[in-house]
């Protein structure tokens, strides 16, 4: 902090004198711009706050359920796969900065999903494929970008409460102020249930439940804003190790605390500059039993300074970033300095995307990372709504201060989690190849990929508890993933019709099995109709068999289905029902048995605003 303040006095300087107006145009996650001069390249994905109130889902972790697609997996920590990577290769971004926690076995958001407030949430970009050329490291597979609301002009406060079965409760409130001269926005989230028993072979039939609560408080104005968020959140689970058994009575508490500071000025007509500075303080405690362990204390750090600059019909966006990642508590500590270009320009209705990343990381070195694309639009001239896509990008990934140094406390186990200081960096290479068309009744489109990810980082666990032959991680010699996507999003008879298939191949090494907890085919089926004050919506999701823990998990089919009604421009109500044939399912194996899953959930909201 003692950093930050003089930073935040010397940007508060630069804006006093700034002529306010409205809100700006958010950004675009795929080039990491405001004013982008080319379309879509990668296979894009986006969500508005309303297509996030229709699917129903009162957490972050509920709505990406809702995306097949990004391949989230619900245990005791949560974890996305997409297009088959491992959980560190999705980076996500709240306002441009990552929520990777320092403190996670593998650098994965992990539990920083549950601390993000659905009702705060302005829009979500979903960005299949690398992305680490303009966001650095994590984003090997693909980025989660998510924008939050600003105050709007006026005064408004909105509340929001569901209730449903296993107990669950859910409380939203948000409160905003905004004119000309700035806005204030105060958002607060609590979300409990009781959940389930999700261990099969649990013998106390204990139910292992869930809480979440975050606060949050924005202000600035166009060119300036400041924000500072609070989360707590608990997990009860089975099965972990205290040091004289294994026991069924286990939780997690997490606590973070970030405060975040943007700056955007326009310095020319071609010249659009931005700054950002956020820091993040985060530690997990957890109990086993009757035994509390206090985990080490995390501070990340993170400064970016982005500048586009528009050179006639061409942009370049240039950009510096730092992250420092500490452990605190064992004083461990970990840096990157980065400068990244980019440059985009349409020739001949060819759209090329071209760009570059030099990573000076303080234990591994220098490393330059590189993108090419080109989005080939040639429906102007053969006058058939076709677009060819094709993208080649490089990545570099560090090993997390965890996978390095860690140093597992007795009651986990005294030889669990082990850290090593030998490990390499991650690097991938990916390609990906698309075509779309443009019918009078909406889009289609098709991709294929193949991501090759070597010294591929995962853990050991064959050597038992042995002093001599202890756990650790270690880097694979690759992860290959290859896939086809297949997606069509409709209009007919007033219904809104989107679905998508997507195939993927996921391979550790040179083995023919299909890595853990990826299913080969996933397909969605979501169907919307407005009628009068009705907003109904069903979907339907198909998942394929998976293996795990070497065992075969069965494939299944979840229906979902919601509808809310508008009893007048302030008061809305809701039902949804999630899992509505009550299909019972497990997504996730280990030597402790199976993950159990929700079955049938009832939920009624009441929205109201004022």
């Amino acid at each position: 902090m003692q950093k930050i303040l003089p930073i935040v006095t010397l940007i508060a300087s630069l804006n006093a004198n700034s002529t306010l107006g409205p809100i700006p145009i958010y950004l675009n996650t795929e080039y990491r711009t405001d004013s982008p001069v080319i379309g879509s390249i990668a296979s894009t994905l986006s969500f508005n706050a309303s297509d996030i109130k229709a699917t129903g889902a009162n957490t972050f972790l509920d709505f990406l359920a809702t995306v097949p697609s990004v391949g989230l997996h619900q245990g005791s920590v949560p974890a996305i796969f997409m297009r088959g990577g491992h959980s560190n290769h999705t980076l996500v971004l709240v306002d441009g900065v990552s929520i990777n926690s320092t403190a996670s076995i593998n650098g994965a958001v992990e539990y920083g999903l549950t601390s993000i407030a659905l009702n705060d949430i302005k829009k979500i970009e979903i960005i299949k494929g690398s992305g680490s050329v303009l966001y650095g490291s994590g984003a090997i597979a693909g980025v989660i970008s998510i924008t939050t609301k600003k105050g709007a002009d006026g005064k408004s406060a909105a509340v929001s409460t569901k209730f449903g079965t296993h107990n669950s409760k859910t409380y939203a409130l948000s409160a905003s102020s905004g004119n000309k001269n700035g806005f204030v926005r105060f958002t607060h989230n609590k979300y409990t249930t009781d959940g389930i028993d999700t261990r099969d072979s649990d013998t106390t039939n204990d139910k292992d439940g869930i809480s979440n609560r975050t606060t949050k408080i924005k202000l600035g104005n166009e060119h300036f804003d400041v924000s500072y968020l609070e989360s707590r959140n608990r997990t009860e689970y089975d099965r972990c190790w205290n040091d004289t058994a294994t026991v069924d009575d286990c939780s997690g508490n997490r606590e973070s605390n970030k405060i975040m500071i943007n700056t955007n000025k326009k310095i020319s007509n071609i010249w659009h500059a931005k700054l950002s500075l956020a820091q993040t303080k985060s530690n997990r405690d957890t109990q086993h039993g009757t035994i509390f362990t206090s985990g080490d204390k995390y501070k990340s750090t993170t400064i970016t300074i982005l500048n586009g600059i528009k050179v006639d019909d061409a942009l370049f966006n240039v950009g510096l970033s730092q992250v420092n990642d500490e452990n605190t508590t064992d004083s461990k500590k970990l840096s990157s300095k980065d400068l990244f270009i980019n440059w985009q320009k349409n020739i001949n209705d060819i759209n090329i995307n071209i760009g570059a990343r030099h990573t000076k990381h303080n234990k591994f070195g220098s490393h330059t990372i590189y993108n090419t694309g080109t989005g080939i639009g040639i429906g102007k001239y053969l006058d058939s709504g076709f677009k060819l896509t094709a993208n080649y990008s490089t990545a570099f990934q560090a090993p997390t201060l965890f996978q390095l140094f860690n140093q597992p406390e007795p009651s986990f186990g005294a030889y669990y989690g082990n850290g090593n200081p030998n490990l390499k960096p991650e690097t991938s290479k990916n390609i990906e190849l698309g075509i779309e068309k443009q019918q009078d009744w909406g889009l289609i489109g098709i991709k294929v990929y193949n991501n090759k990810v070597n010294n591929a980082i995962a853990y050991d666990t064959s050597g038992g508890t042995s002093s001599a032959n202890i756990p650790h991680y270690f880097n694979r010699d690759k992860l290959s993933t290859k896939g086809i996507e297949l997606s069509i999003n409709a209009n007919i008879a007033t219904y809104n019709i989107n679905f998508s298939h997507n195939y993927n191949k996921s391979k550790e090494n040179d083995s023919n099995t299909q890595s853990i907890r990826r299913p080969k085919n996933t397909t969605n089926l979501t169907i919307n109709k407005q009628h009068g004050k009705f907003n109904s919506r069903i979907q339907v999701i198909r998942k394929s068999f998976s293996i795990d823990d070497n065992k075969m998990l069965d494939g299944y089919t979840l229906v979902n289905l919601s509808s809310n009604y508008s009893l007048n421009d302030q008061v809305k109500i809701s039902l949804n029902i999630k899992n509505a044939l009550d299909k019972n399912y497990i997504t996730a194996t280990d030597f402790n048995g199976a993950y159990n899953q929700l079955g049938r959930t009832i939920e009624m909201g009441l929205d109201y605003q004022f």
